[in-house]
């Protein structure tokens, strides 16, 4: 059994649980109240065969066979780097018996073993989340070490030149090769293909909720098929109304799983359907290939700061506090120094060409210069290229207004009149926001984080500053890379509240690598 959670974008990701073995009912089980112990009947064993989807199987013998010959390509090419033709027959050192060729076959064999028990092949994890790369990584350093280790131990000195460039090689491949796969099974699922059906159970509005959230996210690859709410939020229309089928009550699942064809079973918080029916709904699965998921009352928090505690027989979610500071902060802020720095030097041609556009374009400075409110509640002087009319800032009210966003949080408008031609490129481009890399220089800003707001600017939302001013605003964040300024603004306020609470390295270098797509594709950005 599982525990089901979803990250920001709403792919889903599954925090594993320990199986329940088969057992009969104790006697305090069996004496509960029939209330309780609802009278759903076994799930029929007819139902086996096309509950485990084709198709995943398929990716999976895809994405072994890639991962194999990767491997091989690895241990072959940094072979022929390091040594040449002469690293076929050249021994390794202290070993006379071994030689390169031998080692690198031996290596190979090695790499693919750890991949396989470390869960890399997981079909669990295949497909969202981060689970699946973090395993690679792991698996493939685990080894290297393991190496190292011996190598020194046996004194068998491994030529260091050719291990620096099997490892880089290896995961970069192991990890391109996921991102390929991935990509097409997105394509896929956003034709509704290659997708898990699932029968939700739960009240009506928990199952809603969870349905709702699984059908806008479509590349966590879930189709809900039906719902099953409590006995009495059933009525005789619900097969024909709304976007879910009610296809029963949660006396019904075992004939709601065969009219929607389900292969996954998703139980979410309700008061309805105790623990003691869970643990017997999972016994009912048990042999039919259907998989059976638990949702717990927790949202938008990441998978990497949950973890199932059993504690006397009962899963527990331990969710731990979010870190602002420590070693994890000390990589970040390092990060967007390096950062930064390299980008201004990379970026140094496309910044003086615009600054001399904007100078010839009209009147006006070519920086335009903001108080905006950064981490801890401390105000400094944003850097952007102009943009706008020179004076904008003071029409900012009726602009708002004739937009008919006078009681929006935050105003974006496409059809701003202040903008200026060289503006709107600019801001389809996110080329005025370039400059900001200064502010990230002088450590007032981040490379990623919640974009810097004015002072006062979402006061009215309770404890949204107080939040945002955990952490240093971005030049970047997560709702730029989620539609930018076509998203909602209750999304946006998710979205700053979910990056907050769940920052990591891995996590912001992912929001960097998506920022480059959002930005050529332009969508949403005005």
């Amino acid at each position: 059994m599982t525990t089901i959670n979803s990250d920001p974008k709403g792919s889903t990701t599954t925090t594993e649980v320990e199986s329940i073995p088969r057992q009969r009912p104790s006697e305090a089980e069996t004496s509960l109240p029939d209330a309780c112990l609802l009278p759903v009947a076994p799930v029929r064993p007819r139902t086996v065969a096309h509950r485990r989807p084709a198709w995943s199987l398929r990716y999976l013998h895809r994405l072994v066979f890639v991962d194999v010959v990767v491997v091989a390509a690895t241990v072959a090419i940094s072979l022929w780097l390091r040594l040449g033709q002469r690293g076929v027959s050249e021994r390794v050192g202290g070993v006379d018996a071994l030689t390169y060729a031998g080692f690198a076959v031996l290596l190979g064999l090695a790499w693919v073993f750890m991949l396989w028990i470390s869960g890399a092949w997981d079909r669990r994890i295949l497909g969202s989340g981060t689970t699946e790369y973090r395993r690679v990584v792991n698996a493939s350093f685990l080894l290297f070490g393991a190496v190292a280790l011996a190598s020194y131990l046996a004194r068998a000195e491994v030529a260091r030149s050719y291990l620096a460039t099997a490892v880089p090689l290896g995961l970069a491949l192991l990890i391109a090769n996921r991102v390929v796969w991935r990509r097409w099974l997105r394509r896929h699922r956003r034709h509704g293909e290659l997708m898990a059906s699932v029968l939700v159970v739960g009240s009506r509005a928990s199952a809603t909720a969870l349905a709702n959230h699984l059908h806008d996210s479509p590349g966590a690859g879930y189709r809900v098929t039906g719902l099953c709410v409590l006995p009495s939020e059933t009525t005789s229309d619900d097969a024909a109304a709304g976007r879910f089928p009610v296809l029963g009550s949660i006396r019904d699942i075992p004939e709601a799983i065969d009219r929607a064809g389900a292969n996954m079973v998703a139980v979410t918080a309700t008061d309805g359907f105790v623990p003691a029916d869970v643990r017997r709904l999972s016994w009912d699965l048990e042999g039919t290939g259907i998989r059976l998921v638990v949702a717990p009352g927790v949202t938008d928090i990441a998978g990497a700061r949950i973890t199932v505690k059993p504690v006397a027989g009962v899963p527990l979610l331990q969710v731990e506090e979010p870190q602002f500071r420590g070693v994890k902060l000390a990589v970040k802020t390092a990060m967007d120094y390096a950062g930064a720095a390299a980008l201004v030097i990379l970026l140094s041609p496309v910044l003086l060409v615009m600054a001399v556009l904007i100078k010839r374009s009209g009147p006006g400075p070519v920086f335009f210069r903001q108080v905006r409110v950064g981490r801890h509640g401390e105000e400094f002087r944003i850097w952007k290229f102009r943009s706008m009319t020179h004076g904008a800032d003071k029409l900012f009210t009726a602009e708002k207004a004739n937009s008919g966003q006078a009681a929006s949080v935050f105003y974006k408008s496409a059809e701003d009149s202040r903008i200026t031609p060289i503006g709107r490129f600019m801001r389809k481009t996110s080329i005025d926001e370039l400059p900001q890399l200064f502010n990230v220089l002088a450590g007032q800003m981040s490379l990623i984080g919640p974009r810097p707001l004015v002072p006062g600017e979402g006061a009215e939302v309770a404890r949204f500053l107080e939040r945002r001013m955990l952490v240093r605003p971005g030049l970047t964040g997560l709702w730029q890379v989620s539609g930018r300024s076509d998203i909602s603004v209750d999304e946006r306020i998710r979205l700053d509240f979910y990056y907050v609470e769940n920052w990591s390295v891995t996590g912001d270098i992912g929001i960097l690598v998506k920022t480059v797509k959002a930005v050529v594709a332009r969508d949403g950005a005005y």
